[in-house]
């Protein structure tokens, strides 16, 4: 049953009905105005997929604002029973043009497709595909010539990008006639499947009827899916080159080999809008091509004669015609072409209409209903027209609930708990509110930071201009230097600020003991830096230089040598050629290497001896093998390896002082060497180290 009222519309006449609800012309009782009402129908008000369908439409067309896009006034519910109202448009929809015999010509299908994809580009951007494009979904407003009045409607099937699907995978949603082949193959698409099917309509609107047609909706997904579609010169005569290979690149089965974007697709647009000729005349042909970069484009002079090519293929956004018509107001009509040149090509130009376009028929308003389809199109039983063929193959459900802050926008009309209203005017008020809301906010919060930076900035300043205690900077050294993570010389400026401030302090000398100390690994580090042959080193820094190359080859001679620097600069005082604080330093910085040093070389000492005294008990044992052997090949083989060992403790430990009494012992027996077999053996004119068994 027909409604007689739902919130402040009283409907009139039945526009269009679908499988979902209908759509009445109404009359908005609070300020006269005519709009179009879209109803779900009341035996499927309770059905949560499709009211979650019908509530997904209106949060898509919340957000859509542009002229080339039926614009949503208001929506709600009453008794339980959603509705939105739509701005009425009066005149007639691509599809219904299509079948009246009309014919559009190439420049009015270029003037309608630069339309649509502005439409598309604010859609996109929004994150929405429409999914279900085609030209009865497509309104020519009445009197307008075509492409200036061109809106897109029927959002009933879009979705958000990368939103969960309505259905499970696999289920088809949209036209068959106008649906991309990723979209009949049930795969997840985006904003490229709107490109194909705009390429779909193009075609239609050129040639009277859709590139795929079939008996069977399977058979139409079938050729949408693997079919090529077959060039538009083949059946068009007139068609421009550069739009034909267009066409084709939108029908391109793969995504990737259309253009890039709405935005990619309106330049080239225009660039064929704007450059190429009337007529087919030889000696006005031009080339028109995809330029990378998203630079403005600049004019540039036509070629020779008979230099034509066609739309080549770059990806991206990057693509853009040479030359632009100047951009236009998209809501004033334009009659004539225009051959000014801008610097840039913007979705916000006006659409372009040649002067010989006819305008739309005048025809009675006809707004799409649910099935995508408007009143005077939808086919009958007398009609197999591909349309009715390729009808809607699917939806999926995806619930899309009102966001906080438009709720929060409701209007409550007449009093009842389950009836409510809410106008885009609501919204935009409520927008201004809370922006306004926010913005004094702000400004109070603002004045707030600004009082407590003030504050901050007053009481900082009074911190640093008061110096801090001797417990605080100690405090602070303390926590530096008990950190094992950190070094000392992290607390160096508080060291120097606290012996500057608290000389007195009964501290000053355990914090100076840390001074002490960093000056000492600061002069330690100084050390370990490369010579610069320009600089003549001090006398105390060139011999602990020297002693400290000594450590690779042997602790125990690096020992030495430092214990000797030590002994030679006993009073530091007494030095005339360098300063007496450096030499103290040098003193002290020599001491912390001797401290360090000693166990090494203590260790080092231990091991040489075992090393040598495993070495002499080997020794021995060849000299008594020789000894008792009979064998006089034997007993030379076992002299001349003794011999060997011998020598090498000699040349090993020669150098470590450690080492001095053992390795004389060593170069003893080496004197007592016996002779070998059929030699006399030496004068034992050499007696045996002091303490050395002779082996």
């Amino acid at each position: 049953m027909q409604p007689e009222q739902l919130g402040p519309y009283r409907i009139g006449t039945r526009l269009g009905r679908g499988g979902m609800g209908s759509v009445y012309e109404a009359v908005d009782t609070t300020s006269g105005e005519k709009v179009a009402v879209k109803v779900l129908a009341a035996h499927l008000a309770d059905d949560p997929g499709l009211k979650a369908r019908f509530r997904s439409e209106i949060d898509t067309l919340k957000e859509l604002r542009h002229p080339a896009i039926v614009q949503l006034l208001a929506f709600g519910e009453d008794d339980d029973q959603p509705y939105f109202a739509m701005e009425l448009v009066r005149g007639m929809t691509v599809e219904q043009m299509i079948r009246s015999g009309r014919r559009f010509t190439w420049r009015e299908t270029v003037a309608t497709a630069l339309a649509v994809t502005r439409a598309l580009k604010v859609a996109h951007n929004h994150g929405v595909v429409h999914r279900d494009l085609k030209p009865s979904n497509l309104l020519v407003t009445e009197g307008v010539p075509v492409g200036e009045g061109v809106k897109l409607a029927d959002f009933g099937i879009a979705k958000l990008f990368g939103g969960a699907a309505h259905t499970a995978q696999g289920n088809i949603v949209g036209t068959a006639e106008y649906m991309a082949p990723e979209q009949a193959a049930g795969q997840g698409i985006d904003h490229r499947a709107d490109l194909y099917a705009l390429g779909l309509v193009m075609y239609a609107m050129l040639a009277g009827r859709p590139p795929f047609r079939g008996g069977q909706v399977t058979e139409i997904i079938e050729k949408q899916r693997h079919t090529p579609a077959p060039r538009l010169s083949a059946s068009v005569p007139g068609v421009p080159p550069e739009l034909d290979t267009l066409v084709d690149r939108l029908l391109a089965k793969d995504p990737a080999a259309r253009p890039a974007s709405a935005l990619a697709l309106a330049r080239l647009l225009t660039a064929i809008d704007t450059l190429v000729p009337e007529g087919d005349s030889a000696g006005d042909k031009i080339v028109i091509a995809d330029l990378p970069g998203t630079a403005a484009p600049e004019a540039i002079d036509r070629p020779m004669a008979g230099d034509r090519t066609t739309l080549a293929g770059l990806e991206g956004d990057q693509i853009q015609p040479p030359i632009s018509r100047a951009p236009s107001d998209e809501t004033s009509p334009s009659s004539s072409r225009r051959a000014d040149v801008t610097a840039s090509i913007g979705l916000t130009a006006g659409p372009h209409t040649s002067p010989r376009s006819a305008p739309a028929p005048v025809a009675k308003p006809d707004p799409p209903d649910d099935t995508g389809m408007a009143t005077g199109q939808r086919p009958t039983a007398d009609d197999p027209s591909p349309v009715r063929k390729g009808a809607t193959a699917g939806f999926r459900e995806e619930i899309t609930r009102m966001p906080p802050d438009r709720a929060a926008a409701t209007t409550h009309v007449g009093g009842g708990a389950r009836s409510r209203h809410t106008s885009l005017a609501d919204l935009d008020r409520a927008d201004r509110a809370r922006q306004l809301h926010v913005e004094q906010r702000q400004a109070w919060w603002q004045g707030a930071l600004a009082i407590l930076l003030l504050a901050a900035v007053i009481g900082g300043g009074w911190a640093l201009l008061r110096p801090p205690s001797a417990d605080t900077l100690y405090a602070r050294i303390k926590a530096v230097s008990n950190d094992d993570s950190r070094e000392l010389r992290d607390a160096d400026d508080l060291i120097r600020r606290f012996l500057s401030l608290h000389p007195t302090d009964p501290r000053v000398a355990e914090v100076a003991a840390l001074e002490r100390t960093i000056a000492i690994d600061r002069l330690e580090r100084r050390t370990r830096r490369k010579l610069r042959s320009e600089r003549l080193l001090a006398p105390i820094e060139r011999d602990y230089r020297a002693a400290m190359t000594r450590e690779q080859d042997s602790p125990s001679a690096c020992l030495e040598a430092l214990q000797a620097i030590v002994a030679l600069h006993p009073h530091p005082d007494s030095e005339t050629t360098t300063d007496v604080a450096d030499v103290a330093l040098w003193i002290e910085l020599t001491r912390r290497q001797i401290a360090r040093l000693t166990p090494l070389a203590q260790e080092e000492q231990q091991q040489d001896l075992r090393r040598i005294e495993d070495i002499l008990a080997s020794a021995d044992s060849l000299r008594i093998e020789a000894a008792t052997s009979v064998d006089f090949l034997r007993r030379d083989e076992a002299l001349a390896q003794r011999k060997t060992l011998l020598q090498s403790i000699v040349d090993t430990y020669s150098s470590r002082p450690h080492a001095r009494t053992a390795v004389q012992a060593v170069e003893a027996l080496l004197a007592d060497q016996p002779a070998p077999s059929g030699q006399s053996p030496p004068p034992a004119t050499q007696a045996p180290a002091p303490g050395a068994e002779s082996p």
